[in-house]
C-alpha cells in the first residue's frame, strides 16, 4: 500500500476549500501589513528636513524641540526631556524683536504649509 502524503492538507482543500482560500488571504493580507510596517519605519528614520534649505542663511533661530516635564529622584529634583511630536513654534512676536536688532538685514519667518482665510462675501 502507498502513502499519501500531505493527507490532512488534501483533505482539508477537498472538503472545505473556503477555509483554505481564507487561510491563504489571512496569511498573505498579514505579510503585506508586516512589509508596509517595515517601508514605514525605514522611512520614519531616513525622513529629515534638507538642510540646502538654510544654506544661504547665516543665523536660524528655532524654538527647542523638547519639552521639559519635572521629575523627582530622591531629594534632587531633575527635568526630564521628552520629545515633541509636532513641530514647536517660536511666537510671532519674536519676529520683529529679531527685525529691530542692530546689523539684522531682514528677518523672515518660515511658513511651511501657508494657511489663508477664506475670503469673507459681503
Amino acid at each position: 500500500m502507498r502513502a499519501l502524503t500531505n493527507g490532512l492538507a488534501r483533505a482539508a482543500v477537498r472538503f472545505r476549500p473556503a477555509a483554505f482560500v481564507g487561510t491563504f488571504v489571512a496569511l498573505m493580507m498579514a505579510a503585506v501589513i508586516v512589509s508596509a510596517c517595515g517601508i514605514m519605519l525605514e522611512a520614519g528614520i531616513r525622513a529629515g528636513a534638507p538642510a540646502a534649505r538654510y544654506a544661504d542663511t547665516p543665523v536660524v533661530v528655532a524654538a527647542d524641540q523638547r519639552a521639559y516635564l519635572p521629575t523627582r529622584k530622591g531629594v534632587e529634583r531633575e527635568d526630564g526631556a521628552n520629545a515633541v511630536p509636532d513641530r514647536a513654534r517660536l511666537h510671532a512676536a519674536l519676529l520683529t524683536t529679531v527685525a529691530r536688532t542692530p546689523g539684522v538685514a531682514a528677518a523672515v519667518r518660515d511658513v511651511t504649509v501657508p494657511v489663508q482665510a477664506a475670503p469673507t462675501e459681503h
